[in-house]
């Protein structure tokens, strides 16, 4: 009643739905290019400040006190890295540096600040359904290229890994990864309603679309995060007291994935690589030996670092002095690390404050309170993602993590498995 008496709030519907129309353009447009969510991200910042403006309300009352101390981590971390700024070698690339990583700041303040109690189930359901279908879609066109290219004459190894998409393929597997995580969490959650026996065959049709679009684009640690992703779905189908659900997909995941190294065992070459490498004592990826360097720089500052972006010249020095030309012929060729380069821009206090970002979510989102499964699996898969991406570094990173986490944190609870309901 008291929203048709105050005039302020007559069309508060309109203001939402405008700010779940900029919600559903961010998460259509980053997986298509990281350029445009920086737009989209515009946009739904302004719809929220004119929301928020027009209705004079300002917070969002759904959040719980853990929730509010994992997003004030994300900021946190920003305001750490824009701190180290006053000590860092280079400033002014500092500035633009902590420019790139506004994300971290300004997704988090819009979860906390922003009324979003008009959010239901169907809204969240759809934003996830959104990022399977453009990720769909996009491999449907990358499929139908690389057949044509094949046909044309291209060798196989050219139209997979590099040559399939255009997009970075450690980058787009994170973007993959998340839709088989809602994907999966979507068909659990409608698996007993009949209504939805059709849907629920569709999704698991999808997932194994996803799943083969990991392997074309052949990314390492896109291909371990899937393990780790298999593995707790498993044990999540466990919990809830389904076994036999549980062995179904681990024996139907290995079965595709013996199934695709049988007929193109070059989807496996590069881990096939690295793993022969380190059996025999060789550096299996350039990222070994770059982390060896940036390991050198942490024992000379390892309490509050070089600052953000003070240590390039220094990483520079030890890529010459180990000789190491893949690394130094490359323009700042980064850690690939996100922990390590952590450690060695803010130290010891920002490397806890990123460890807590990733264990204080995981941690309360198993608790019989605060139950959150979809948010725990994310949560383990982006941890382990970031050891081999310096994903911060980037927008095409931030933009995709901060909203999902953002997302998974508060809205959670609508992947909940619930019998025979919709």
């Amino acid at each position: 009643m008291q929203l048709e008496k105050d005039p302020l709030l007559t069309h508060l519907k309109w203001y939402e739905a405008l700010e779940f129309s900029a919600m559903a353009l961010y998460t259509l447009s980053v997986p298509i290019h990281w350029r445009m969510g920086v737009w989209a991200l515009g946009i739904l910042v302004l719809s929220a400040i004119v929301k928020m403006s027009v209705t004079r309300r300002i917070g969002n009352p759904i959040l719980t006190n853990p929730t509010r101390i994992c997003l004030l981590l994300m900021v946190l971390y920003y305001c750490i890295y824009l701190f180290s700024i006053h000590y860092s070698n280079s400033p002014l690339g500092g500035f633009e540096v902590s420019g790139k990583k506004i994300p971290l700041l300004v997704l988090p303040l819009f979860f906390l600040l922003s009324d979003l109690r008009y959010i239901r189930q169907k809204h969240i359901s759809a934003l996830g359904h959104l990022l399977a279908l453009v990720l769909t879609v996009r491999f449907c066109i990358m499929m139908t290229q690389a057949c044509l290219n094949y046909v044309a004459g291209t060798p196989f190894s050219m139209v997979i890994h590099f040559h399939f998409d255009p997009m970075h393929y450690n980058y787009l597997a994170l973007y993959i990864l998340t839709a088989i995580i809602i994907l999966s969490f979507e068909a659990l959650r409608l698996w007993d309603n009949p209504r939805w026996r059709f849907w629920r065959w569709a999704l698991l049709a999808d997932i194994l679309v996803m799943i083969e679009y990991i392997l074309m684009v052949c990314s390492r640690s896109g291909l371990l995060t899937l393990l780790l992703i298999v593995v707790v779905t498993s044990v999540y189908l466990i919990i809830l007291k389904r076994p036999k659900i549980a062995g179904i997909v681990v024996l139907v995941f290995a079965l595709f994935m013996g199934l695709n190294y049988l007929t193109m065992p070059k989807l496996f070459s590069r881990a096939q690589n690295t793993i022969e490498d380190m059996e025999a004592g060789e550096d299996g990826d350039v990222r070994q030996d770059i982390w060896e360097c940036a390991w050198e720089l942490v024992d000379e500052h390892e309490a509050i670092g070089y600052g953000n972006d003070g240590y390039w010249n220094d990483l520079y020095r030890e890529y010459v002095e180990h000789d190491l030309p893949n690394c130094y012929n490359e323009e700042k060729l980064n850690m690939h690390n996100q922990y390590l380069e952590t450690l060695v821009a803010t130290g010891v206090v920002g490397l806890i404050v990123l460890i807590a970002m990733v264990a204080i979510p995981a941690i309360v989102s198993i608790t019989r309170r605060y139950w959150n499964p979809i948010m725990a699996v994310f949560t383990l898969s982006y941890a382990l993602w970031i050891f081999f991406e310096e994903a911060f570094a980037r927008q095409m990173g931030l933009l995709f993590i901060c909203w999902w986490y953002g997302i998974f944190l508060v809205f959670g609870k609508f992947y909940f498995h619930t019998k025979g309901k919709s």
